[in-house]
């Protein structure tokens, strides 16, 4: 059963939309995994909900990548391998691993689109609990002792995140909100530290399995990146239809709906996704009118926007951006 799956079945919660990955038998695209993340925190209306699945964690809900990581000698080892391997968990942003100041950094980059806050606290809070699973929790070795493994850094594109003290609290470390794009910074030392499940045979094994599975995928993730990037450069000038993105891309229409069927999304959903993302980003930015935002994702008038996003989240603009600031 999913991370969020086992939550809703604890909790009793009732959320339909919410199945397992053997069920769904594809990887989670973003806009669905932000989809499932929204009807659960409607349906529990706890803020600290990110923080509570971060806590759950475990190799069972990250598949071969899990098992793998865990099979490794070395924090370093298993963050190259998660680095190498990430795309077979899901369809969407990538992080990288960059060293800098004595810190050891996995950095997301920020060509996918808007996330959410509540996605952000579950990936980024679940990598550090994962990451105390693979070193013991009680971690003792000749540059420091501690109860466990905490980053030293934790940045957010986000000017906010919800339930920030427990969230800060499980993560450790700073808390850096309005940053450039979401990272974990460790002690560069950390990628020294052993891992107390590793099996020299599970990781053979688990390697061979990953590599055959990646060779065998097609880059959907990487088109669909592309198309969302084209809409985003088209909504402000309200050409952002699957002609002018075919044309743009060089391609018949036909072909374009074919390759994000492949993918796993439609055409007119994934215009919905990215202006939903960019419609949260925009309200975060006082200075911009609800008007001057409808614009700016392609509407005629402000009234199919508030709408649209009434529809998508359960709150009109006004409300959305009156309760961001109020928490």
């Amino acid at each position: 059963m999913s991370l969020v799956s086992a939550f809703v079945t604890e909790r009793g919660l009732s959320v339909p939309v919410v199945e397992s990955r053997a069920q769904s038998a594809k990887r989670l695209t973003f806009d669905e995994w932000w989809h499932v993340l929204e009807q659960v925190h409607l349906s529990s209306s706890d803020d600290a909900i990110g923080v509570e699945l971060a806590r759950r964690v475990g190799p069972e809900h990250v598949g071969v990548i899990g098992y793998l990581t865990l099979s490794c000698k070395t924090v370093l080892e298993a963050f190259q391998h998660f680095e190498r391997f990430q795309k077979l968990l899901y369809e969407g942003p990538r992080a990288r691993l960059e060293l800098k100041d004595g810190l050891a950094g996995l950095i997301w980059d920020t060509g996918y689109g808007a996330s959410t806050r509540l996605s952000d606290q579950v990936i980024l809070a679940g990598f550090v609990t994962f990451l105390r699973r693979m070193t013991g929790q009680q971690v003792e070795v000749d540059w420091v002792e501690a109860e466990r493994v905490e980053a030293e850094r934790v940045e957010v594109w986000w000017h906010d995140v919800p339930a920030a003290q427990a969230f800060a609290g499980l993560t450790g470390g700073e808390l850096v909100t309005g940053a450039a794009a979401n990272a974990l910074w460790f002690d560069a030392r950390v990628l020294t530290m052993p891992l107390v499940s590793h099996d020299d045979d599970a990781f053979q094994q688990l390697q061979q399995n990953a590599t055959d599975a990646l060779a065998n995928m097609p880059d959907l993730g990487q088109f669909t990146a592309l198309v969302r990037q084209q809409i985003i450069e088209h909504l402000p000038l309200g050409t952002a239809s699957q002609t002018c993105i075919a044309q743009k891309l060089a391609m018949s229409e036909r072909t374009l709906l074919r390759k994000l069927r492949q993918s796993g999304v439609g055409f007119r959903d994934l215009v919905g996704g990215v202006r939903m993302d960019l419609a949260r980003m925009y309200l975060l930015d006082s200075h911009l009118t609800l008007s001057e935002i409808a614009l700016l994702l392609g509407y005629a008038e402000q009234a199919p926007f508030n709408r649209a996003f009434k529809k998508a989240t359960d709150k009109t603009p006004g409300q959305w951006r009156t309760e961001f600031m109020t928490t």
